[in-house]
């Protein structure tokens, strides 16, 4: 007998009725081989913005810093009578005209002593 005279059709039905009626695993060896993948996983790392939330010192950090920014940006849009207005120089140079007022410059030589005068 050849190989090429052996019977296909009865080897491909001896295959489906065993592919139908798998064997049972036994269930030690299901858990060791679940506890075995579990011990090759790698640890769930958290989310990063729960971890950049744990670094700024959680809400009261990032309460402090949401103020702090608001703070710096009303100086330094409107600032006090005592500073001087950098947002406005800096406009006022764009613009090619200059922010200083007499005041402004009589402010700053007397609290300061600066000299404001144009070299």
């Amino acid at each position: 007998m050849k190989m090429t005279d052996f019977d296909q059709d009865g080897l491909e039905d001896f295959f489906a009725a065993a592919r139908a009626t798998p064997p049972p695993m036994p269930a030690d060896l299901q858990a060791r081989i679940l506890a075995d993948a579990a011990a090759h996983m790698p640890a769930a790392r958290p989310a990063w913005h729960r971890v950049l939330w744990q670094l700024l010192g959680g809400s009261a950090g990032v309460g402090g810093l949401v103020t702090a920014a608001v703070v710096g940006v009303w100086i330094g849009v409107a600032p006090p009578a005592n500073l001087p207005d950098l947002a406005g120089q800096v406009v006022a140079g764009q613009m090619g005209g200059t922010a200083e007022s007499e005041a402004e410059t009589e402010l700053l030589t007397s609290v300061y002593g600066w000299d404001m005068e144009e070299s």
